[in-house]
């Protein structure tokens, strides 16, 4: 029984027609196919990393903590992590966050030993700044920090 050929659509019989005049092997296919399936997760991780991070803003303090204003209108103020723990795929820190809402009678509170984990899959590029730290800090802020004033 022979094998049938895949079908290939116009533009792909074109592209290859082009690939063999230029004298181009499977294996540089194969690399061209890898660096596009790149290139696409990292339009997906940068789309994700967008819609995590959108409504906040951050300003970073003096001494390289970070102060962090929620789409809520938190006031978050990160202090200097107080533990950290490592792992192969993430790093844990433990921080002291100082929570104030301005204009509201909403009364500050610390929260103390907060874990905020900062994945080492993410790319610094990517992140807010350059920061894998302020991505986590934001991505905690996003997921914890509502439970947590509920149930202080």
């Amino acid at each position: 029984m022979t094998r049938v050929r895949a079908k290939l659509t116009d533009k792909q019989e074109r592209i290859l027609v082009q690939a063999q005049l230029m004298g181009l092997t499977p294996r540089d296919m194969t690399q061209i196919s890898n660096r596009l399936v790149a290139l696409q997760k990292e339009a997906e991780e940068k789309l994700s990393i967008q819609s995590n991070i959108e409504g906040y803003s951050w300003e970073k303090n003096d001494k390289g903590s970070w102060t962090i204003t929620t789409p809520g209108g938190y006031v978050c103020k990160f202090g200097k992590a107080s533990k950290d723990r490592s792992h192969y795929w993430e790093t844990v820190k433990d921080y002291p966050i100082t929570v104030t809402k301005p204009g509201t009678a909403f009364k500050t509170r610390v929260l103390q030993k907060k874990q905020v984990s900062i994945k080492n899959e993410w790319r610094a590029r990517l992140c807010p700044e350059h920061s894998k730290e302020l991505y986590g800090m934001i991505k905690w802020l996003g997921h914890h920090l509502q439970w947590e004033l509920r149930n202080k």
